[in-house]
């Protein structure tokens, strides 16, 4: 913070510190080159490394750059953490008027372009080619004890102190360029494709050249995993004494070296998965999506022991006790006035055995069984209902925002913990405790119905709040979510407006009245109770004047407790649940907005000529040896064609019960689109199940009966039957 005040003479006059830094940083050769070579980085690299090895702790050459360098990127990774979105869009616009600290402390658009552009070069090299930047041989710079697996030291190994960090400088350049391109993927200042460094790669081979690292990978793992260790399992009192505890701390020692080797090995074997993970943005959109399903479809071979179809996978288990066991766990029978809570019941145990396949039989209001073959549309019509009865209307586990964006009830745990304080007998507390318990275990089992509809590739037409979708892909230590007035925003736009207006006074705000204190607004389920409940933002924060001196730390405050401290323990069991079926490391591969489109399908406009290609026909409607379609078919795809996009995804919905395309086209809809006859009297209507994504049509005869028929189906959601 000191750094960050500091003004600095200059040529220029005098300039904050980070534009100070910055002008000796972009003068380096380290920087010049970087930006404009790309095969720089890893020449420089490997060249300031050898030097280690070569001398020692010496002053080396680029030892002076190197420093100048990571301290501006040091405290501009500061500085952009500290600015809002409105203060860097002020502070990158040329000739903006700049009225504060933090925007006089932005660097330009066209800065900011090089920079990117070094930031990309350098990261690249650290994490696809650091093989042969640092040999494994290199890598370890830590003096430490080698340690013999008797427990007895060997011979002391001399390491030599390291004055360039990789590991420090890895982490300091991808945070600078994460915080960067998560700040375009809001406000689109950069051009597009700036990101990507697709002429780095075979792209042609690219999708199986990950799924091959991570095969490989998961081998090392699995090897890794089976190793013996005597120490594990060792009684403590075998460290009672101060040389057993000596050497049980080696013995630690040892094994976070040895951690740290293997995740360097890791990264050696496995470098496109490197990038994926910690500069995912590299590689287009579309590619990353294939990825993904191939990570799935390989998670999908290794757990069911090479069955992906569901039906071959149950037949395999029916040759044990234990697999016929297996199957009767993965089977529920589900009411359907009560989807959700007989889903919970039965499902929950299996936590990610509910990846494998699961068989499900519905009842009906009546007590009756509903008919209904499951090829998969049964599966699909259960993980929507349950879905729908989780974010209706009158549901308490998701609250909306302004736009109608859905994010877990921030004040769910507030109000068990409120009651809870109110009741005055101790059964009431114990019976809240429980169920509060419970709330919890059924916010982790949504977050696995999420997953698990992301897993078998159905689109859920549920659109979720930017800021609770950061959380979803940040599994890295290095991308974990912090919080910020930004992402406020997306919570509650009058609060963010609020605290713009506080930011923004350039009055003395202590005439406020403000303290460092929250009113939150605690309600949950049912029960018409509703408690206001306040809270201290820090410590004394009820006597701690809001100033204009603290006001940031007082808007950083607000934030972190409404998007991180409040809701965190129902939003983590949704992340846990989630995570259990999605591994984290895929989720990261990908923005908030292309999660969403992961998650509800493609927003471009629906190509029909792609939904045609990709429709199969039953009944009457099946294309005989002529290979012609139907008449009715034909006008069937004439009227589609003519029908606006909006129309043409009201139809969408009407018959998969989601109104955008897949990710990758109609070719990944699963089931496939499908029409058949529906009756030969005109005067019906189109019926739809969209468990199987079926259009049942009725043989109209003109244009014009189809076109009114087909509106008035999809206007009154008619005909949903179970098939």
């Amino acid at each position: 913070m000191r750094l960050y005040l500091s003004d600095l003479r200059s040529s220029k006059g005098t300039v904050p510190a980070v534009k100070w830094l910055w002008d000796a940083a972009a003068s380096t050769g380290i920087y010049r080159q970087g930006r404009t070579d790309p095969h720089a980085p890893v020449r420089i690299l490997k060249n300031y490394v050898s030097q280690q090895s070569r001398q020692g702790p010496a002053s080396l050459d680029g030892d002076a750059e190197w420093r100048a360098l990571l301290l501006f990127l040091d405290l501009y990774i500061f500085v952009l953490r500290l600015a809002d979105d409105d203060d860097f869009v002020t502070g990158i616009t040329p000739h903006a008027h700049q009225t504060s600290r933090i925007q006089t402390c932005c660097l330009t658009l066209e800065d900011i372009k090089g920079l990117t552009v070094f930031l990309k070069s350098f990261s690249f090299a650290l994490y696809h080619d650091i093989s042969s930047i640092a040999p494994s041989s290199t890598l370890s710079r830590t003096n430490t004890d080698a340690v013999d697996r008797s427990g007895a030291t060997a011979t002391t190994t001399t390491t030599i102190s390291n004055p360039l960090d990789l590991d420090g400088v890895k982490n300091l350049i991808t945070s600078a360029m994460q915080l960067l391109y998560e700040r375009d993927s809001r406000l689109r200042f950069l051009p597009a494709g700036h990101w990507l460094m697709t002429s780095r790669f075979n792209m042609g081979g690219f999708i199986s050249d990950v799924v091959a690292e991570l095969q490989r990978q998961q081998e090392e793992e699995e090897h890794s995993d089976n190793e013996d260790d005597e120490y594990s399992h060792e009684p403590m009192a075998r460290f009672s004494s101060p040389s057993h505890a000596r050497q049980h701390m080696r013995i630690h020692q040892l094994r976070e070296l040895e951690k740290k080797q293997r995740e360097r090995y890791m990264a050696t074997i496995g470098p496109k998965l490197e990038i994926l993970k910690h500069m995912p943005f590299a590689i287009p959109f579309e590619t990353r999506a294939m990825v993904f399903k191939q990570f799935i479809h390989l998670d999908k071979m290794r757990r069911r022991g090479g069955f992906v179809d569901a039906d071959q996978w149950r037949l395999s288990l029916r040759t044990s006790e234990r697999g016929l066991d297996r199957l009767g766990k993965h089977s529920a029978d589900i009411r359907r006035e009560h989807v959700l809570d007989d889903a919970f019941k039965q499902f929950y145990p299996l936590a990610e055995g509910l990846k494998e396949p699961i068989y499900i039989t519905f009842y009906d209001r009546f007590g009756e069984v509903e008919a209904g073959i499951d090829g998969g549309g049964v599966t699909k019509e259960f993980l929507m209902s349950a879905i729908q009865d989780a974010f209706a209307e009158d549901s308490s586990w998701f609250t909306r925002n302004a736009e109608g964006l859905y994010y877990p009830n921030p004040s769910a745990m507030d109000w068990f913990r409120e009651k809870r304080a109110r009741a005055t007998r101790a059964s009431e507390r114990e019976a809240l405790e429980n169920e509060s318990r419970r709330v919890i275990q059924q916010y982790e089992f949504l977050g696995r119905l999420v997953g698990k509809c992301i897993y078998e590739g159905i689109l859920i037409d549920i659109a979720f709040a930017g800021f609770f979708l950061m959380k979803w892909r940040a599994a890295a230590e290095l991308n974990r979510y912090r919080g910020t007035v930004n992402d406020l925003r997306d919570l509650d736009e009058e609060l963010y407006k609020g605290l713009m207006a506080l930011k923004n006074e350039p009055g003395d705000v202590s005439g406020w009245d403000m303290y460092f204190t929250i009113d939150d607004e605690a309600s949950f389920g049912a029960s018409r109770d509703k408690f206001t409940v306040t809270r201290n933002l820090i410590k004394d924060g009820d006597v701690t004047k809001v100033t204009n001196e603290n006001r940031l730390l007082f808007i950083s405050s607000v934030a972190k407790h409404r998007l991180v401290i409040q809701p965190a323990l129902q939003t983590n069991a949704f992340l846990r649940g989630l995570r259990s079926i999605i591994d984290p490391s895929w989720l990261s591969m990908f923005n908030r907005v292309e999660l969403q489109r992961l998650v509800g399908g493609d927003s471009r406009a629906i190509d029909v000529e792609d939904l045609r290609r990709n429709t199969v026909y039953g009944g009457l409607y099946v294309i005989g040896d002529d290979g012609m379609e139907h008449e009715t078919v034909r006008l069937f795809w004439r009227v589609m064609t003519k029908f606006s996009d909006e129309q043409r995804r009201e139809v969408l919905k009407f018959v998969t019960s989601t109104p955008r395309a897949p990710l990758l086209g109609f070719a990944q809809l699963s089931p496939l689109f499908s029409i058949r006859d529906g009756g030969s009297a005109e005067d019906r209507l189109p019926s739809a199940s969209t468990c199987i994504n079926l259009l049942k049509l009725p043989l109209y005869s003109s244009e014009e009966t189809l076109r009114e028929k087909l509106l008035l189906a999809v206007e009154s959601g008619a005909g949903f039957d179970l098939s």
